[in-house]
């Protein structure tokens, strides 16, 4: 029985050590996500706006927005972004919603499909913000893998 117990908690700690998550806190953003261990961090804001933007060369680029929380109510909050994205002239659809934030499709003048997302956080009094980087126009699967590294 020992032996078995010991085992499982071997099995469990070498686990966690390749699970280990990007902690973003020494950029001012108290969260941690599964980003891709060749990212490159930097924080352009600091001050009431933290803006920390997460990259690398295979297509993963997020940026981080915290700010003050102007409400704690997710819902009311997801609600307020999706109309301001719905608001601009290159949104085309939602294409999928979850309970923190939703992926969306946008057209260019050029027809080009491209995709962007938010996702939101509430921790005490700060709203964190995710969305996608500015660095190119991604695709919905790369938006996808991006999602699930903060969702995850």
């Amino acid at each position: 029985m020992i032996v078995v117990l010991s085992g499982t908690l071997i099995g469990c700690k070498q686990k966690n050590q390749s699970d280990k998550k990007t902690d973003l806190m020494k950029y001012g953003i108290p969260v941690s996500i599964d980003a891709p261990s060749d990212v490159e961090i930097s924080k352009l804001g600091s001050g009431r706006l933290a803006d920390v933007s997460l990259k690398n060369q295979n297509g993963y680029d997020i940026q981080i927005f915290m700010a003050e929380a102007f409400s704690n109510d997710l819902t009311k909050l997801k609600q307020q972004k999706k109309e301001t994205v719905t608001a601009n002239p290159f949104f085309s659809k939602i294409v999928e919603e979850y309970p923190d934030g939703f992926l969306y499709e946008k057209i260019t003048n050029e027809d080009t499909r491209n995709y962007d997302f938010i996702i939101i956080k509430v921790m005490g009094d700060k709203e964190i913000n995710f969305q996608c980087g500015n660095s190119k126009e991604f695709s919905e699967q790369e938006v996808k893998n991006m999602i699930h590294t903060i969702r995850k």
